[in-house]
Formats: structure tokens, C-alpha cells, sequence
């Protein structure tokens, strides 16, 4: 056993914790509210100038849900943070109900706006590829999440690993149109265009890990690992003939 006054390594294993993890998960909370307020926030202020904000009826119902679950985390690092880890537990079957109605919600909502658009660009059908992959990436993340909550180490990680997967969104309606005019069309300048927020986001947890550990904890390698290649899949499918005649298809167009 080995202690430095702030994390505890036994026998070469990760050390469950450190002085810095309150602030650190907090951080992290904070940093994706702020990427889908501002993002969304933007896109609401851009569509209220175009005229454009009638939705469908399920997008409210997708909002409501999906602003359920990241204020729930944020609920759940504070009581973790002020030590009412009860609370924190009981408010925790909360999650299994939003996880399931998120991953429904996710595809179900983009296929019903792209069936109403009435002349959708090719791009916006193609682009259905990448927000189901999202939604595959950081649904397996979050389920483990849940079912790991006996190894809390391993829990909060793969919670706040899985909701950084959901944040594609909000880094797309800031960077995209930027970064498309820099990088251009492909594989590597689509994955970076669309990708590059959260991955940094991805890395910056694996990083913490290193610098207060020497080491990266099991839950993130694998949470990062699978968040990456959904996002390589998502990226691969928007550029295949097949599947936009899929979703061309899927959405009677």
C-alpha cells in the first residue's frame, strides 16, 4: 500500500479515490450543460430569427426527457458532493426509467422530423447514420453505468463518459459550419467536424485519470474505446449509397 495524502494504490490496482474527484465529476457536469445550453440555446436564437420554430410534437417530448437526464446527473453529482448518497441512490431508479425512453426518443425523433420535412437535403438523411450511432454509443455506456453501481469508481465514470457521448449535438450546432469550411468533405474531416468536442471531452476524462493516478481506470478505456468506434460507424454510414436509400425510404421520400 502505497498513500500520497491523496489517492491510495493497492497492489497496482486503480485507486478508487482521490481528493480532486468531487471537483473534478462536478466540472465535467458543469462542461456539458454548458456545450448543450450553448448549442441549443443557439440554435433556438437562429431558428426564433428564421421563423422556424414549430416542432413536432415529439421533439418537445425528446427535449423534456433528455434535459430530465442531465439535470438527474447533475442532481446526483451534487448529492454525491454534499454526502447524501441515499438519496443519491433511490433518485437512481429515476435513470432506469429516462435511460430506456432516451434511447427510443433518440432515432424515433429524428426519423419523424426528417418524415415531415417535406424536401429533406441528402445530407440531413444521411446524417440519421450518426445520430443513431450516437445514441448506440452512449446508450451501452450509460446501461453500465447503471448496472455497475456497486463499484462506484466504475459507475461514475462510465455516467458521465456515457452523457459526454451525448453531446455531439450541442458541439455540432457551435463548430460544424466552422470546421466544414476549414476541413471540407471525407471521412477524417467529417469525423472531426462532427466528433471533435466530444472527443476531447472523452480524452480530458482519461486524462485526469493519469494525472492523479498514473493510470487510466478500466471503465473509461472501455467507455472511450466504444464511444469512439460508434462515432467511426456513424461517420462511416452517413457516406454509403445504401443507407441513405434506407433512410430515404425509412421516411417516405
Amino acid at each position: 500500500m502505497q498513500g500520497n495524502g491523496t489517492a491510495t494504490t493497492i497492489s497496482g490496482r486503480f485507486a478508487p479515490f482521490h481528493r480532486w474527484d468531487r471537483s473534478f465529476f462536478l466540472t465535467a457536469t458543469l462542461a456539458i450543460w454548458a456545450v448543450l445550453v450553448a448549442g441549443f440555446g443557439y440554435d433556438l436564437v437562429t431558428r426564433a430569427r428564421l421563423g422556424m420554430l414549430d416542432f413536432p410534437w415529439i421533439v418537445h417530448v425528446h427535449a423534456l426527457v433528455y434535459t430530465g437526464w442531465i439535470v438527474l446527473l447533475a442532481t446526483q453529482v451534487g448529492l454525491v458532493r454534499t454526502r447524501r448518497l441515499a438519496l443519491h441512490r433511490r433518485l437512481g431508479r429515476l435513470g432506469a426509467l429516462l435511460l430506456p425512453a432516451m434511447i427510443v426518443l433518440g432515432p424515433a425523433t429524428a426519423i419523424v422530423v426528417r418524415t415531415v420535412a417535406p424536401h429533406p437535403m441528402w445530407q440531413e438523411l444521411a446524417f440519421m447514420g450518426t445520430q443513431f450511432a450516437n445514441m448506440l454509443g452512449a446508450g451501452v455506456v450509460l446501461a453500465a453505468g447503471l448496472l455497475a453501481v456497486k463499484h462506484p469508481s466504475a459507475h461514475k465514470r462510465l455516467m458521465i463518459m456515457g452523457t459526454i457521448g451525448l453531446t455531439e449535438p450541442g458541439f455540432g450546432r457551435l463548430l460544424f459550419p466552422t470546421l466544414y469550411a476549414w476541413f471540407g468533405e471525407g471521412y477524417v474531416p467529417y469525423y472531426l467536424e462532427t466528433y471533435v468536442g466530444t472527443l476531447l471531452l472523452v480524452l480530458a476524462a482519461g486524462g485526469y485519470d493519469l494525472v492523479t493516478r498514473r493510470r487510466v481506470h478500466p471503465a473509461w478505456a472501455l467507455s472511450a474505446l466504444w464511444i469512439v468506434a460508434s462515432q467511426c460507424l456513424g461517420t462511416w454510414l452517413f457516406y454509403q449509397p445504401w443507407w441513405l436509400r434506407w433512410m430515404t425510404a425509412l421516411t417516405g421520400h
